[in-house]
C-alpha cells in the first residue's frame, strides 16, 4: 500500500467485493493491518494491480477499515467474466 506518495508499506489484507444493487454497480471493502487515520487515501496494490481506498474506521484489533474507490485491485467474477475450461 502507499499512503500519500510515500513508499511502499507492506501490510496483510482481507478485501472482498459484491454487487450493491442500491450503488448499481460493484463496491469493495476490508481492512489491512495498519493504522491510518480515517478518511486517508491510500493505494491497495496486489499482484492483480492497484486500486484507490479509503480509511473508515479503526477495529478492536487495531486494523484500519476501508471502502474501496473505483475498481478493486484483485479479480472479480461479475467484472472480469467467467473463464470456462
Amino acid at each position: 500500500m502507499t499512503v500519500d506518495g510515500a513508499g511502499p508499506l507492506t501490510a496483510q489484507a482481507a478485501l472482498a467485493a459484491r454487487f450493491d444493487p442500491l450503488a448499481g454497480h460493484v463496491v469493495w471493502s476490508g481492512r489491512v493491518a495498519a493504522q491510518l487515520a480515517p478518511r486517508t487515501s491510500f493505494e491497495v496494490t496486489t499482484p492483480h494491480g492497484t486500486a484507490r481506498a479509503e480509511a473508515t474506521e479503526t477495529d478492536a484489533w487495531g486494523n484500519t477499515r476501508l471502502i474501496g474507490v473505483g475498481r478493486p485491485p484483485f479479480p472479480v467474477e461479475l467484472l472480469d467474466g467467467v473463464e470456462t475450461s
